[in-house]
């Protein structure tokens, strides 16, 4: 800061402060604390688009689980035999969407246009395979907790 001599009528020469002077060491402060500011606005920035990226992966995971196993599904023949094979896809059908309810129950997926096009996937699923191929006293124990769950919201 820079002192300005003033110097009334009649009067001793007063020092005074200039408040509209800056110093260069100020202004370097200044021009820092700007590109401090835009740093932490592009940290922020990147750190929700890494997140969103994060939330896609994740689902697309879980997608290309279930279309494997639709596809597995459908090369077992629907001869009475084959019930076995077709429970364990079944059964890891149900893990696989439990665990993408789990994912949108817990809000590990928040994007909001990714969890409502995940909810007719997850009600297809849940009334094609528990309503229809689980047996009623299973219902009643049904270690899919997460799934009960996602469906009921949904349906509400």
């Amino acid at each position: 800061m820079y002192f300005i001599m003033k110097k009334k009528l009649n009067s001793k020469i007063i020092y005074s402060l200039d408040p509209c002077m800056v110093t260069p060491a100020e202004s370097i402060q200044i021009i820092a604390a700007g590109i401090y500011g835009a740093a932490l606005f592009f940290t922020i920035l990147t750190f929700q688009r890494s997140k969103r990226l994060d939330q896609i992966s994740l689902a697309t995971e879980v997608m290309h689980e279930l279309r494997d196993l639709d596809r597995e599904l459908a090369k077992i023949p629907s001869e009475s035999q084959n019930d076995d094979v077709k429970g364990g896809v079944y059964s890891r059908m149900l893990n696989t969407v439990d665990w993408l309810s789990f994912l949108v129950n817990e809000k590990m997926v928040t994007d909001k246009r990714l969890v409502a096009r995940m909810k007719p996937i997850v009600v297809r699923y849940y009334e094609d395979l528990v309503q229809n191929n689980v047996p009623l006293d299973e219902k009643k124990v049904m270690p899919y907790q997460d799934l009960e769950k996602l469906y009921r919201k949904i349906k509400k």
